[in-house]
């Protein structure tokens, strides 16, 4: 029989919140049905770890320790699907959810090259617009000393002059 965990917490008097912390933290050592908040637990092996999980802690044992006891009891519960009639309709949309899947990351990854593209555009277009203002930038400065060294020429006064006033 398979009952919510606010049932076991009732069974076992022990606080909802902590029942959830003993879920989240040993889930692998419970026995569940269902997924979400419509999942189970198998009622005697999850009454009964619940149980052992308060009483190793109120004898203050450590989190590997309790999991150490859990494993000689109970080992890790794994659940297998099976291919039977009652999973066909879950396999299939388990498929079309894996297909979907492929085709979204397909998509993305058409996005990301172009992305990409756009990018290295982007890129050259920068690379020839700084060109293009180092190039300006250094006509300018070529103009402004050719501007300088005229102005040099004009005020320096022949040899001759100096003698005059």
């Amino acid at each position: 029989m398979y009952l919510t965990l606010k049932q076991c917490s009732e069974l076992t008097d022990i606080n909802i919140s902590t029942c959830r912390y003993y879920k989240d933290t040993y889930l692998p050592y419970f026995n569940t049905q269902g997924e979400g908040k419509t999942t189970k637990f198998e009622k005697d092996s999850t009454i009964e770890i619940l149980n052992i999980i308060k009483a190793s802690y109120a004898k203050k044992m450590d989190h590997d320790q309790i999991i150490d006891i859990l494993e000689k009891r109970y080992g890790v519960v794994v659940d297998l699907v099976t291919q039977g009639p009652g999973n066909n309709t879950e396999t299939t949309q388990q498929e079309d959810l894996v297909q979907s899947l492929k085709v979204i990351i397909l998509d993305l990854q058409e996005e990301l090259a172009d992305i990409k593209q756009t990018l290295l555009k982007q890129d050259e277009r920068n690379e020839d617009g700084d060109r293009r203002a180092e190039a300006r930038d250094n006509e300018v400065l070529q103009k402004l000393n050719d501007i300088k060294m005229i102005q040099q020429q004009r005020n320096k006064k022949p040899w001759w002059r100096f003698f005059d006033k």
